[in-house]
């Protein structure tokens, strides 16, 4: 009835409201430590994993519009869908989109905030006029954020369920693009996007994956725990089995009774 989907339209806009829902997780949930170089010298880096709401700043988007083309590119090109870079883009600039981004932190930055770890949000925000004056007399160019890996997803109404089922709110996984893999980076997000997803009363989280994407296909039906072909898939139905893609699923929470 009108109540039920009122009261579906006031959980979407709840979470579409959120402008950090991560605030309230330890720091350590949102710490990444990455080991790369070779195995006689390898050196470590730290990433942090920030929520963005769109739109993205121009640089960060740039760089996971870069990092989709890396990965996905090829896969695109050859599927009847085709690589449209500017159709991405909108869809990255979408006003519903949300993101999870992985910045590496800059190895400077590190050396100059460790000795005052306690104190670092402040202290970055409030001096960030002299750093940035040391900065410049030593190195004319800002470190740029490197952006590592990210998860672009929206919080939607499950538009494909079957019509027995009653309409729910759903995570949309638009996208999960990392540059840097086996270090556990897409679990991560994964487990994140997951936990949000649980607190905001989103029923599911719903992906698309290419059928000749074996190594993503491999990573939700197989690392994940909980993943499944949709209902709604089109493997499902009489002739999907031509289609290139698969929708996966996995439900959060309560089911209903």
């Amino acid at each position: 009835g009108s109540s039920a989907k009122k009261q579906l339209q006031q959980t979407l806009a709840h979470a579409n409201a959120q402008s950090n829902p991560l605030a309230a997780l330890p720091s350590a949930f949102l710490s990444v430590n990455i080991t790369a170089g070779s195995e006689d010298a390898p050196s470590k880096t730290n990433g942090t994993i920030h929520y963005y709401k769109s739109p993205l700043p121009e640089s960060i988007l740039q760089q996971c519009l870069d990092l989709f083309e890396r990965n996905m590119g090829e896969m695109y090109k050859k599927s009847e869908w085709g690589l449209d870079m500017e159709e991405k883009r909108g869809e990255l600039l979408h006003e519903d989109a949300r993101f999870l981004i992985i910045i590496l932190e800059d190895a400077a930055d590190n050396d100059a905030t460790d000795a005052d770890d306690n104190e670092t949000a402040t202290a970055a925000d409030t001096d960030s006029s002299t750093d940035d004056i040391i900065k410049n007399t030593i190195s004319p160019k800002q470190p740029q954020p490197e952006v590592i890996g990210f998860a672009h997803f929206r919080y939607e109404l499950d538009e494909d369920s079957p019509s027995s089922t009653p309409l729910s709110p759903i995570t949309y996984l638009y996208e999960l693009q990392i540059s840097l893999t086996s270090h556990g980076l897409g679990q991560t997000l994964m487990t994140l996007i997951e936990l949000l997803s649980l607190q905001l009363h989103m029923n599911k989280v719903i992906l698309t994956v290419f059928k000749c994407n074996t190594g993503a296909m491999k990573f939700y039906l197989t690392k994940l725990k909980g993943y499944d072909v949709d209902e709604c898939s089109p493997s499902n139905f009489e002739g999907g089995e031509d289609v290139e893609y698969e929708i996966l699923s996995k439900r959060i929470g309560h089911k209903r009774v």
